[in-house]
């Protein structure tokens, strides 16, 4: 054979070859896989998981609510800010609350639903979609606890209550749940929500670009904020009670995937790096960090 012909055959060959390799090759690059130097989920945090959510339901369904609230009014900037951001009628301030219950969700189903779950499945990652979906478990789980814990124990009046004492055709909600005010817990599932979002961004990568995943923590948080506005706006809650929610939600929910899992390395992993030959590492090898 001459060597036009052997040229042209060879150049044919490395094109098909590439044709098949490229789909691979890009489809493993896709791939979206746990690192081995964090420590995975353990079974004693099913256990802690398990008995944070019984307890939540336990307080929230078994303990009754305090018959007459046992705090009253707002503290600080509360007043101040409810005359200034209330909104006047009811029915606006019925749409603010359902506005919030929209915003809420949105954010769980963003945080939960898509980021930990299907984005994670259509990278072929199924195993850290079950990692993240345990922590996200976990963090909702405790977040809900606490919150139910202290409005249980504070029994704070919602900021309408004076108002409806003396009208109680004041709001369509005068007598829902009227001691359920501190803290927010539209708020703090929101934050909670944000919290795991941007914890899961950071470190492990779900949207493979540092952009993207920057905006999706920026997202949440945003959405977690509107949450919490549009309560105050709704007038069910002080702006004390939004604040308290925001920080305790946000606190465990960026809080426990990233001191448990992201933050703590994996003792195995270590020890096998620690034991790996040097020439281990030569040869054409391709990683990541996710």
């Amino acid at each position: 054979m001459s060597r036009a012909p052997r040229h042209k055959a060879l150049t044919l060959a490395l094109a098909v070859f590439c044709l098949v390799l490229t789909p691979q090759a890009r489809a493993e690059a896709s791939r979206l896989t746990w690192n081995p130097a964090w420590s995975r989920f353990r079974p004693v945090e099913y256990g802690v998981t398990v008995g944070a959510a019984a307890g939540t339901f336990a307080l929230y369904f078994a303990v009754p609510d305090a018959n007459e609230p046992r705090w009253v009014g707002g503290v600080l900037l509360d007043d101040t800010l409810r005359r200034a951001l209330r909104l006047r009628s009811p029915d606006a301030r019925d749409r603010a609350r359902t506005a919030s219950d929209i915003t809420a969700l949105s954010t769980l189903v963003w945080a939960v639903g898509v980021d930990s779950v299907a984005v994670p499945l259509l990278r072929h990652g199924s195993d850290v979609a079950g990692q993240l979906g345990a922590m996200d478990a976990e963090a909702f789980a405790l977040s809900s606890l606490v919150t139910t814990l202290i409005f249980k124990a504070v029994a704070r009046a919602r900021p309408s209550y004076a108002d409806c004492l003396r009208d109680p055709s004041f709001d369509p909600l005068c007598k829902t749940r009227t001691n359920e005010s501190f803290p927010s817990g539209h708020t703090d599932v929101s934050f909670t929500a944000a919290g795991l979002s941007c914890a899961h961004h950071l470190h492990a990568a779900p949207y493979g670009s540092p952009l993207a995943d920057a905006l999706a923590c920026a997202g949440t948080i945003t959405l977690a904020a509107s949450t919490g506005t549009l309560r105050v706006l709704g007038d069910r809650h002080y702006a004390s009670d939004v604040w308290l929610g925001a920080v305790l939600g946000f606190a465990v929910g960026y809080g426990v995937p990233t001191l448990f899992h992201y933050g703590k390395v994996n003792s195995d992993s270590q020890s096998a790096q620690a034991l790996e030959p040097l020439g281990a590492g030569l040869g054409p090898t391709v990683s990541g960090t996710f």
